[in-house]
């Protein structure tokens, strides 16, 4: 004997909220090109949702990895004691993975280099950095794509929005970068038309239900993002998909994948 021993594989946690800091943890220790999306990665970034009227329950896990790091993080979360649908990830896998909890508390929703619901966000190239999760801007890209967007999306985005600045900065990590929002929705106008649509619903949900003693004011962070979107330059592509407007239909309405 060496009189030292293998440390044993990280046991899974009791608390779905502690679990998400502790994988978010690993996967950045390890140098794994994965991080959180959904309302724990909002939980994990945001005080404001923790408490009063936006706090929630929380089901699930929800994380981007990248193609060429998916067996890492797949290594990671096994060693944990997570069990794969097998059935589901040899059907879904180039796009999706799914993993339980031993006991059924929870479950780990992966999917593979962007996120598509919506509409399509492509987050090859932006799963490294400091943070435990994508960065905010991307994390705000992600609550205000959904078209049929619920109280809950609304309610985290105004957490977000109330907890971080709006900047010009693509660098700084605790700040939402106006850049990487103007670049995507600059991009695609039924993109932008739905982000233009849910922001308003933001600000209006500020003004009846704002949070005192907040760090920023989001109707006015909404407001920023809002002129930053109308002065932003648009690619051809989008001024000629704006010129068709709402005659046709410009979201996807995503059907639940059953596991």
């Amino acid at each position: 004997m060496t009189g030292t021993s293998a440390q044993p594989p990280e046991t899974i946690l009791g608390d779905i909220r502690d679990e998400a800091g502790s994988l978010g943890r690993a996967v950045l220790a390890q140098q794994i090109a994965a991080r959180l999306l959904g309302g724990l990665a909002i939980w994990l970034r945001c005080p404001a949702v923790r408490a009063g009227p936006y706090a929630r329950p929380y089901n699930d896990l929800d994380f981007v990895v990248a193609k060429a790091d998916s067996p890492r993080f797949r290594a990671l979360i096994e060693a944990r004691g997570y069990l794969p649908d097998k059935f589901f990830n040899g059907l879904h896998g180039a796009t999706r993975l799914y993993y339980g909890a031993p006991d059924g508390r929870w479950s780990i929703d992966i999917v593979i280099d962007g996120l598509a619901m919506s509409h399509n966000l492509d987050l090859r190239g932006r799963l490294s950095g400091p943070a435990p999760s994508v960065s905010l801007a991307d994390l705000l890209l992600t609550k205000l794509q959904v078209f049929h967007v619920n109280s809950k999306d609304l309610g985290d985005t105004l957490c977000l929005l109330a907890d971080h600045a709006v900047s010009d900065s693509d660098s700084d990590s605790e700040t939402i970068s106006l850049p990487r929002l103007t670049a995507v929705l600059g991009a695609e106008w039924g993109f932008c038309h739905t982000v233009e649509g849910n922001l308003a619903k933001v600000a209006e949900l500020w003004e009846r239900q704002p949070l005192p003693g907040a760090a920023h004011d989001a109707g006015a962070q909404v407001r920023a993002i809002q002129a930053a979107i109308a002065g932003a330059p648009k690619t051809r592509g989008w001024k000629m998909r704006s010129r068709i407007g709402e005659r046709v239909r410009w979201y996807e309405t995503p059907e639940e994948v059953r596991h």
